[in-house]
């Protein structure tokens, strides 16, 4: 290590030459490109440039922020370039059977994959840890009035095409249970099946036709996830936020294809993820109105609105997912950490959110009779690995034999396993006993990790299929390309308002253009948002503004319960709420709260 004249210490230079060299590599490996690729020598200048640009850039760089950039850049590196070992090692060893070799390539790989994040995110961090967005004093007029509108009227061709709205098997279920046609159950949330029941309900006293009925629901949620957006701008503009950013955010929600056809499908992912927008706007808000002078009648009424959106979003959050209840649950010692100085009135309104969805969870639905979720649900991953185990003709034990027969019938588990989905398995335990399951949790739990020392990399390569869209960028899966309503007994059919071959086409195009058109394509990548994600929480650590790390523990919480539980590994609407919330995530470091 040499000294610089700044006083900072910095790597020889000749190493930055061989970083490039692994750089390259990993680059290779992943693209799958010939060694003798004309475009290696490129790639291999082009890095090195970069390389040495962003280590003058950190010599010269404020020494303010040098400590906490040294500490998140490397550790952020590291993840990015475990997850893509985790998601391409195979890809990355392709066609090396000896094990020595895949070993040393996916070292060197990893290798090449860590300088490439490091020096790429070392110089993003540089260039953003300074930036602060500059005060609006002459914000637009109405622009919360004009996203609201403008929203609505980009996705009204959604739902004319759509009408009454899209509807999954999810969707008919939460139907036939409004209409009475089977019981109440919790697996999806009853909260908003009651929600669609009164709307239903509301459009009935209007209309005794189903489809027209049903479409009240569906104009409720458009506006509902309008409003969230008007919500947004709102509050950006209320702290100085530039007419631009908040012009773009609004390009985004308005033109963005699957945010229309998400508006108009019946799914309770939408309002949920509706209401973390509000939500931590909300919390946002409260941030910057609590330390201000509250004696204005103004800051009073911004306070009571505020905290009404708080409150209402916050029990949609806990009613509307069972992994929003435990995000809350997580987030909430951190909320009340952070408003302690004012804790008179934020402890009792989170008390009374909790009230509020224990009430409705346990009394509410006991009264209505309404059933719980089984066991089964919820163990979704550590089935998937067992299952890898059996479905790879592992050994197992007499005894590990004996406690599997216990409770499923293995005759069809090579052919059910499917890597990343776990409904196949959980409806052959159900097939099978699952109450003996639920009865003797230890058993399992035991057989679960007993199968997971002895084969701990099936267990890893089982996780990776089940979760890897959720944390990987370059995974494939279809989002948006849903249409119509299935075959049903509820009597509720697609009957399109408008449509065609030029609608039909136009919207096929919309949704295709993400698969066409390079960095468009990264706006439907759950695991490149949550690349994202990370990267604006790191750069508020390193800016050390730590009353708004609060903003993204919700949203953080959300994804670590689909990391441990999803059942499958690359839904969309999971994570529907990350997306939906990034554009504020985006700028929490960047603006000025006070």
């Amino acid at each position: 290590m040499i000294k610089t004249i700044s006083g900072k210490f910095s790597s020889p230079s000749w190493i930055v030459y061989v970083q490039a060299f692994f750089a390259v590599w990993a680059i290779v490996l992943l693209g799958g490109m010939s060694t003798r690729n004309i475009l290696t020598p490129v790639l291999y200048l082009a890095l090195l440039c970069l390389f040495r640009y962003a280590s003058s850039r950190r010599r010269s760089s404020p020494s303010i922020y040098d400590s906490r950039i040294s500490v998140i850049t490397p550790a952020l590196s590291l993840i990015f370039s475990l997850f893509t070992l985790m998601a391409e090692h195979e890809n990355m060893a392709a066609g090396l059977e000896n094990r020595i070799f895949r070993i040393f390539v996916l070292i060197a790989g990893g290798l090449g994959l860590l300088f490439l994040f490091y020096y790429f995110l070392l110089l993003v961090f540089i260039s953003l840890a300074g930036f602060t967005l500059r005060k609006e004093y002459a914000p637009l007029r109405f622009l919360p009035l004009i996203s609201f509108s403008a929203c609505l009227l980009l996705w009204l061709p959604y739902f004319l095409y759509e009408y009454p709205g899209i509807m999954t098997p999810d969707s008919i279920n939460q139907f036939e249970q409004v209409l009475g046609m089977v019981p109440y159950s919790n697996h999806h949330p009853w909260a908003h099946t009651m929600v669609i029941k009164f709307f239903y309900s509301l459009g009935h006293l209007f209309t005794d036709d189903i489809n027209a009925a049903l479409a009240f629901y569906t104009l409720f949620q458009m506006c509902f996830m309008a409003f969230c957006v008007a919500w947004l701008i709102s509050a950006l503009q209320r702290l100085g936020t530039g007419n631009l950013p908040c012009l773009l955010i609004l390009a985004f929600y308005a033109l963005v294809p699957y945010h229309g056809v998400f508006a108009v499908t019946i799914w309770k992912d939408i309002p949920f993820s509706g209401s973390m927008l509000l939500f931590t706007t909300a919390l946002l808000r409260l941030l910057s109105l609590f330390p201000k002078n509250r004696r204005s009648r103004n800051r009073k009424a911004d306070i009571f609105f505020t905290l009404t959106a708080y409150i209402v979003s916050g029990l949609m959050l806990c009613l509307f997912r069972t992994n929003g209840w435990y995000a809350f649950l997580f987030s909430l010692p951190f909320f009340l950490f952070a408003f302690r100085h004012c804790w008179k009135i934020m402890l009792p309104v989170h008390l009374a959110i909790i009230a509020a969805a224990l009430i409705i969870k346990i009394p509410v639905m006991n009264a209505f009779h309404v059933t719980q979720p089984d066991f089964v649900e919820s163990v979704s991953i550590p089935l998937q690995q067992t299952a890898r185990v059996i479905c790879e003709d592992k050994g197992l034990t007499p005894e590990q034999w004996n406690s599997v027969h216990k409770v499923i019938d293995t005759t069809y588990i090579q052919d059910l396993y499917s890597p990343g989905f776990a409904d196949n398995m959980k409806e052959l335990v159900r097939a099978g006993n699952p109450d003996y399951l639920a009865a003797n949790k230890g058993e399992y739990f035991r057989l679960w990790l007993s199968l997971g020392l002895r084969y701990p990399s099936v267990y890893l390569q089982a996780y990776i299929d089940q979760t890897k869209g959720y944390w990987y960028p370059d995974t494939e899966y279809a989002v948006g390309n849903i249409d119509g309503i299935i075959a049903n007994q509820t009597g509720a059919f697609s009957h399109p308002i408008i449509g065609g071959a030029f609608v039909i086409k136009t919207k096929e195009i919309l949704i295709k253009l993400s698969d066409m058109l390079p960095l468009y394509g990264l706006l439907t990548s759950m695991g490149a948002m949550f690349w994202v994600f990370l990267c604006c929480f790191g750069i508020s650590m390193i800016k050390e503004q730590p009353e708004r790390y609060i903003l993204f523990l919700p949203g953080l919480a959300v994804m670590m319960t689909l990391f441990l539980a999803t059942p499958v590994s690359s839904e969309f609407r999971y994570a529907y709420s990350l997306a939906y919330t990034l554009p504020l995530y985006l700028l929490i470091p960047f603006f000025s709260i006070d």
